[in-house]
């Protein structure tokens, strides 16, 4: 794929319910190793706040593993 040639940091985010599959797709796309930025399921019960908090922890998670060596 190209994002290794481009040298372009990559991600996927996906919620716990999708994480299996996130896996399972970027291994049969060619990337195994492809960064996944894990947020929890559902959305649907949770509070404003509660979604802002988790919207939070996810920004972490995209710049540790978008800026992370490789």
């Amino acid at each position: 794929m190209q994002i290794a040639k481009r040298r372009k940091a990559s991600l996927t985010i996906c919620s716990t319910a999708f994480e299996t599959l996130g896996r399972t797709q970027a291994k049969a796309l060619g990337h195994p190793e492809l960064p996944l930025a894990i947020i929890a399921h559902p959305f649907g019960i949770r509070t404003r706040n509660e979604v802002r908090a988790m919207a939070e922890r996810c920004v972490e998670d995209i710049v540790r593993l978008a800026t992370k060596k490789t």
